[in-house]
């Protein structure tokens, strides 16, 4: 278990949760299901994201070794260059959870990090909305 920053800080800006996985992985096809019943729950509080078999490129910025792995993301517009507090993406591309091509303009900087499969309320406690 990896993690940036407490999940339950108070948000700077929009919130994003990303899932990561693959079509191979059986372990990791629960988990886009789990992120489709969660975003019906956060609704607009929460932009969930599914990234589904990226290319390696990809999975080495994100630092991904493996699915599913769920990434939470704060929209920022204080970055400040060189900055060392973790990872800074310029947009968020994917798919929504009914599968439409999304991207989400940055700059979004991740909070938290969790890899493997994950129950529902674990996802729903450290990657939803906060209430602060």
């Amino acid at each position: 278990m990896n993690t940036s920053a407490s999940p339950g800080a108070r948000s700077l800006g929009p919130v994003a949760v990303v899932l990561v996985t693959a079509d191979w992985a059986g372990p990791a096809k629960p988990a886009a299901t789990i992120l489709r019943e969660l975003s019906r729950r956060w609704g607009e509080a929460v932009h969930a994201v599914l990234l589904q078999d990226a290319d390696d490129a990809l999975l080495d910025l994100l630092d991904v070794e493996v699915v599913p792995t769920w990434l939470r993301f704060v929209g920022r517009s204080d970055q400040v260059p060189g900055e060392a507090s973790g990872l800074w993406v310029p947009d968020l591309r994917g798919a929504t959870v009914s599968g439409e091509a999304v991207v989400l303009p940055g700059p979004w900087a991740l909070t938290h990090r969790r890899s493997g499969a994950l129950p529902k309320h674990v996802v729903a406690a450290e990657f939803g909305p906060s209430d602060g």
